[in-house]
């Protein structure tokens, strides 16, 4: 295996050397942000929409942002070339910081962040999924009341994946519930869409991540004429749903094939329409810059 680099607080280190201390406060207390970008080609994609994203929750948490965009981006794409990361996956992380008291109370303003990146080889994902379909399945959603907020605090989605994985499954499909039932939120690391009589819905940004690529996918539908709802919606919908489909940065537009034990047609037609509008776009990003 080669050794890969990592960059670390302003300067390149090996991946496998132990340079973060054990009081890092993303270990103690979660106290942290993170992104996952997807690279090719000495490309990262949608860049400044991930640094945006985690910069607003830096501040809604009183973490310092440390580098500028610019600057990251360069140590980025060094770090991809480091590695000869061709087709791959850029990880971002920033915590607020060492806390060697490990106390609940923040730390003194001047506390240096701790921010990270690993540029690393994409995960392998079966390509059955895109052609037939994932199957997903049901599991509750035990998270806390910051999930727009891309924060390190992971432990929910890791059951719910995992309990996707155990039953042979892709993904997991998370719902809460009201007093007209269970409602879907998101996946562990996706977010979803369905199709009804032609019109797209997809659960409204009520306590969920406002996914990169769900904004994509649903502005490029709307440009396209195809009708797209936002609002929230129930898991029996999804049940009785024409076509299903979910997003994320490593899995871009995948048709749903089951939920649990339901099954779909996998791609449907509008399905078929967002993959190809969405790796049409992703071209164009490429081509621009």
């Amino acid at each position: 295996m080669k050794k890969l680099k990592a960059f670390l607080n302003g300067k390149f280190i090996e991946k496998k050397e132990k340079a973060i201390a054990l009081e890092d406060r993303g270990f103690t207390f979660g106290d942290g942000l993170f992104e996952v970008l997807r690279t090719k080609n000495s490309h990262i994609f949608f860049f400044e929409d991930h640094l945006l994203r985690m910069k607003y929750s830096a501040e809604f948490l009183g973490i310092p942002f440390p580098y500028s965009f610019d600057y990251i981006k360069e140590m980025a794409l060094e770090l991809i070339s480091l590695n000869k990361v061709n087709d791959g996956e850029l990880y971002i992380e920033l915590t607020r910081g060492t806390d060697l008291n490990r106390e609940h109370r923040y730390p003194s303003e001047d506390m240096q962040p701790t921010f990270f990146m690993l540029a690393f080889p994409l995960r392998q994902i079966d390509p059955e999924n895109w052609k037939h379909g994932a199957t997903v399945f049901p599991y509750p959603d035990l998270r806390h009341r910051l999930c727009e907020h891309k924060t390190i605090n992971l432990l929910p989605n890791v059951l719910a994946k995992n309990f996707a994985y155990a039953h042979g499954g892709y993904e997991a499909l998370m719902y809460r519930e009201d007093h007209m039932g269970k409602y879907v939120t998101e996946g562990g690391s996706s977010n979803y869409f369905i199709v009804k009589n032609g019109r797209v819905i997809t659960p409204e940004i009520d306590n969920i991540l406002p996914g990169i690529t769900r904004a994509k996918v649903i502005k490029i539908l709307k440009s396209h004429g195809i009708e797209v709802i936002e609002r929230r919606v129930y898991l029996e919908e999804f049940l009785n749903a024409d076509e299903v489909f979910l997003v994320s940065t490593v899995s871009k537009v995948m048709p749903v094939r089951k939920i649990a034990d339901r099954e779909f047609t996998a791609p449907g037609e509008i399905t078929m329409t967002a993959m190809k509008l969405y790796g049409r776009l992703m071209e164009e990003e490429k081509g621009r810059h």
